[in-house]
């Protein structure tokens, strides 16, 4: 059984503070929590509140230090990424590492990117050597992560594969996905050395 919150950790770190750049489509963002994606998370009625502090006025830097004080936000935070993506994509019971993986994926990714990454790299891993044929009938890369894809996964992991060259394999994918936003877009190049960070495979060298 996968741990949360072990999962949750370098999320924690990633997602940083509060920011609002201007073009982001999400808008106003607190801890990776989008406002136009996510207007009625309960946390932006205390972020409201504390606009009044002067730290609001002297930048995203010093608004972000004064929340990171407010009591009771942070829990908040972590309640949405307990709820809305752990809970949600019933990641508890897998094994640790390819849980955190597929947490990270989905919150960078979204749900729907992460589990067809995930669909096309059990449909690619198909195959049993030893009966020299196919474990299960080809998933649907729809995204989401059901009874199909998780049974074929349980599959993967015992007659195919294990916990972490699945995780290598979804990090080449994810790699590639980041690469290709850099290359078509010259104003995503400025993320591109932070997404690699989120690139990094346990147990593979580099």
């Amino acid at each position: 059984m996968a741990l949360f919150e072990t999962a949750y950790e370098p999320i924690r770190q990633w997602e940083g503070g509060w920011c609002n750049v201007k073009g982001d489509r999400g808008g106003e963002t607190y801890a990776g929590i989008a406002r136009n994606f996510w207007p009625e998370w309960s946390g932006w009625k205390l972020i409201d509140g504390a606009r009044q502090h002067s730290s609001f006025r002297a930048g995203a830097r010093a608004f972000s230090r004064h929340l990171d004080g407010i009591p009771g936000l942070r829990d908040m935070v972590e309640d949405w990424y307990r709820v809305e993506w752990w809970d949600r994509m019933g990641l508890g019971t897998l094994p640790q590492t390819l849980a955190d993986e597929l947490f990270e994926q989905a919150i960078n990714l979204g749900r729907g990117g992460a589990g067809r990454y995930l669909q096309r790299l059990c449909n690619a891993l198909n195959y049993d050597k030893a009966r020299k044929g196919d474990l299960f009938p080809d998933l649907a890369e729809d995204g989401a992560i059901g009874t199909n894809t998780l049974n074929a996964l349980a599959l993967i992991l015992t007659k195919r594969s294990n916990p972490e060259d699945m995780v290598h394999w979804l990090n080449c994918l994810q790699g590639a996905h980041y690469v290709a936003i850099a290359a078509k877009t010259p104003g995503n190049r400025q993320f591109i050395d932070g997404w690699r960070t989120r690139t990094y495979c346990p147990g593979h060298t580099h």
